[in-house]
């Protein structure tokens, strides 16, 4: 069920999609963030730009002012367990999927599936024709993921994001059904 409040809640996979509203909530966020980056992009970007990364996005006045900018950032939890997030806004009629991350021992159980099923939802109630979002060139697993619900290439991205690094990304887009 999706409510007024951006929640979600699957009886199949015991899942609930909440909306980040208080500072507990961020710091979950943040948690997540360090143990499933440092699990997994190691190998697909350095290491020390997993240190940058976490540090430039994932600290609680980085999100709580993504969060006052209007970015919907959301927890997700299985059987009450926080086992990943996501963070998705509007732009140019399409919503940009900004944030998407499980963790490793639940991977492949379709929880990021329902994250892109919660932000299409909330793309619908606002008349928005897509998402949209980007996706390390390296992260075939992702990739692969993401084509498997449907989404599709629509161009490719490499951005300075300081300090020396890069984001080497593709571009892809699903329509909103």
């Amino acid at each position: 069920m999706i409510g007024a409040a951006a929640d979600y809640r699957s009886a199949d996979l015991s899942l609930t999609i909440a909306r980040v509203t208080s500072t507990s909530q961020i710091e979950t966020a943040r948690f997540l963030a360090r143990s499933i980056w440092f699990a997994h992009y190691p190998g697909i970007i350095s290491w020390a730009q997993v240190h940058y990364m976490l540090e430039r996005d994932y600290t609680a006045e980085a999100i709580a002012s993504e969060i006052g900018a209007g970015v919907q950032w959301c927890i997700v939890t299985r059987h009450g367990t926080p086992v990943g997030f996501c963070a998705y806004k509007e732009r140019s009629r399409e919503v940009s999927v900004d944030k998407l991350y499980v963790e490793g021992d639940v991977r492949r159980l379709g929880i990021a599936r329902a994250c892109v099923e919660h932000a299409e939802h909330w793309a619908r109630e606002r008349r928005l024709d897509a998402l949209v979002l980007t996706v390390n060139k390296r992260n075939l697993v992702a990739v692969r993921a993401y084509l498997a619900m449907g989404f599709s290439f629509v161009g490719a991205l490499v951005k300075d994001i300081g300090a020396g690094f890069v984001m080497d990304d593709y571009v892809m887009r699903r329509f909103v059904t």
